[in-house]
């Protein structure tokens, strides 16, 4: 149960990270450091999303 609970929590760390991001691409100043943030929040995301799958292995 802990596991699956945990999963839940990444995935919606992943979702919010995304959603933050994009949003932060037109709330933003455009200037090349904002948008290298805002697509690294992105990045971390989708990074968050994938450790949520079950992909990577975790030392317990």
């Amino acid at each position: 149960m802990k596991r699956k609970r945990r999963q839940y929590v990444f995935l919606g760390l992943a979702a919010v990270l995304i959603v933050v991001g994009t949003l932060g691409t037109g709330f933003l100043p455009s200037t090349p450091f904002y948008q290298v943030l805002s697509g690294g929040i992105i990045v971390a995301g989708f990074a968050v999303g994938y450790a949520g799958l079950g992909a990577f292995e975790f030392l317990e």
